[in-house]
């Protein structure tokens, strides 16, 4: 790319799952009979390869349930593209021996009790199944993190104590939490699941205290908050990301549909400058984003949820509950050495619990 910036790719393979989680941003269940085939995959990476690409994030619906996934991993690693790879744990065994294909591989957990999180998910077993991959990936040091989802069920100190502990048991090397976003199947769960204000402000601060400074933190209004750094302003949404959706479509933000065209007849660079990625890099501050002191390094939050909520990218952050004219912690614009695909890829709260076992230099 012209501007040089590091860019990692999101690729929603398929829209096949396994599961019916309550909260699905991309309502995944039945597959998309205009997914892109595999011979379409392999060009579509030799693009990635040829714009300067350096990782890519399967996730989406459940990646691994396409008997060609492998294949395609197998793929992406020759061309030496990173990858990583978001899963609900339960088709793990499809992966399991080729580990040495991927970067890092994130593992769902929503609750540390089993039937709690078999109901978010829609599934008995799952949590069971999700334990026993992220157990998998730290025994054979598979660089890893368990994901969960922040909802209103989950977001109280004790739940997210209970949480934290289990990611320590476990022994993996990272807990990432996406803050939930009405979209897909969570728009008819909204009422349920939907943070107000006050609780993401209180899930933060709990979560602050098992924060170290290291790494990025991608999440702008957790960092205006309590401090972090950061590669490029914003959430990384169209700046140094963007999603592939499984027929080719491309948006910039993996919460969103709008798509900015088709990877299978248009240049990477032609979609980066189309209409649709312009706005989000080119927010225009609105409401009390006009006289925030954190706004130079926030750029009004989760460009995402704000296009959910007002239908345009410039915030405020529905969520933010900050005074513009309180006192900010310092933040700083900085990539570590061994940064992950996550830190550059999405909107998300990243708490690294140990050094990154297979951290690229």
């Amino acid at each position: 790319m012209t501007d040089k910036k590091i860019l990692v790719a999101g690729w929603s393979l398929t829209k096949a799952c396994n599961l019916n989680c309550v909260h699905c941003y991309n309502a995944s269940g039945k597959r998309d009979p205009r997914e892109l085939n595999l011979e379409q995959c392999f060009k579509i990476v030799d693009k990635l390869k040829e714009s300067g690409i350096v990782a890519v994030n399967f996730g989406g619906g459940e990646c691994a349930l396409r008997p060609d996934f492998i294949d395609l991993c197998k793929y992406i690693n020759k061309k030496e593209i990173i990858i990583s790879y978001t899963t609900n744990g339960t088709t793990f065994n499809k992966i399991e021996n080729h580990l040495n294909l991927f970067h890092d591989v994130g593992v769902s957990i929503d609750f540390v009790d089993a039937e709690k999180h078999d109901w978010f998910r829609g599934k008995k077993g799952t949590f069971e199944q999700a334990k026993r991959a992220l157990g998998v990936l730290v025994d054979k040091k598979i660089g890893n993190e368990m994901v969960t989802c922040l909802t209103k069920l989950n977001c109280s100190e004790g739940e997210l104590q209970k949480l934290y502990s289990l990611t320590k048991e476990i022994g993996a090397d990272s807990w990432r939490l996406n803050r939930f976003r009405a979209n897909g199947r969570g728009i008819d769960n909204k009422q349920d699941l939907a943070l107000s204000k006050d609780e993401l402000k209180k899930a933060y601060t709990f979560l602050n205290n098992f924060r170290e400074e290291r790494g990025l933190t991608p999440e702008p209004i957790f960092r205006a908050a309590f401090g972090g750094n950061y590669y490029l302003p914003g959430d990384p949404s169209g700046f140094t990301a963007f999603r592939i959706q499984p027929d080719g479509e491309v948006s910039p933000s993996v919460f969103l549909s709008e798509s900015g065209g088709n990877i299978k007849n248009c240049s990477l660079e032609k979609i980066m400058d189309s209409d649709i990625f312009r706005k989000i890099r080119n927010r225009n501050p609105e409401g009390k984003c006009k006289s925030c002191n954190a706004y130079y390094h926030c750029l009004g939050g989760d460009a995402g949820a704000s296009y959910l909520e007002y239908g345009h990218f410039n915030g405020p952050d529905p969520l933010c509950w900050l005074n513009p004219n309180s006192e900010k912690p310092l933040v700083e614009q900085r990539l570590n050495h061994n940064w992950n695909v996550h830190e550059l890829y999405l909107c998300t709260l990243y708490i690294k619990l140990w050094e990154n076992k297979n951290g690229h230099k």
